[in-house]
């Protein structure tokens, strides 16, 4: 999911904001969570169910597509082609996988790697002031879950883009093991994400 995604799902954990008395259960109810901001406490009584339902189709969706930090790919893939500049418009984005790779390369995604927690904090942190809450000061109010998944999904989703600084690996990395990373990280990060639901502090 995006990091936009990611911060409501987070921001549902919190006891200060709806739903008041849980936090999400489940895949559906971490779904539903990250579908939208969630209302923010003004004293009245919380829903009875406290989430909106979603059908069985989006919800698969939502585990195999969710983790994918979109904001912070689409720069990078940005810095990538500023880089790696291709002549052929359609292919501005892509790098040939014959292309060297050069010190730049590694430091683009090591840049990147330390950027997405702290961008999803900063957009999470953002939120919480529009929202008129305390910032997220105290390392018990981080959203620390999706911290953690945005950074694992970024470095899978790296890992995969044409232009990837693990091609210089040619003697195990291929196109075929990057689809599979993927896979196998969306699907995981989706399968952990209940085991991970706790209170947020304000």
């Amino acid at each position: 999911m995006s990091i936009n995604s990611l911060t409501n799902a987070a921001t549902a954990r919190r006891a200060d904001f709806a739903p008041l008395n849980r936090v999400p259960n489940g895949l559906s109810e971490i779904a539903a969570a990250a579908a939208g901001m969630p209302a923010a406490n003004t004293g009245g009584a919380a829903p009875a169910d406290g989430m909106t339902a979603t059908n069985g189709i989006n919800t698969a969706m939502q585990v195999l597509f969710g983790y994918i930090p979109t904001e912070v790919l689409t720069l990078y893939v940005a810095v990538v082609a500023a880089v790696h500049p291709s002549t052929a418009g359609a292919e501005a984005i892509t790098v040939p996988p014959t292309t060297t790779v050069q010190p730049e390369d590694w430091g683009i995604f090591w840049s990147f790697l330390v950027a997405t927690p702290v961008i999803l904090w900063l957009v999470y942190a953002a939120k919480m002031k529009s929202a008129q809450k305390p910032l997220p000061i105290s390392f018990s109010a981080w959203p620390l879950w999706e911290m953690f998944a945005a950074t694992v999904a970024y470095v899978a989703w790296a890992f995969a883009l044409p232009g990837t600084p693990f091609r210089q690996f040619e003697n195990w990395y291929s196109a075929g093991l990057a689809g599979v990373a993927v896979l196998v990280a969306s699907t995981v990060l989706g399968l952990l994400a209940p085991l991970f639901q706790r209170r947020l502090g304000a």
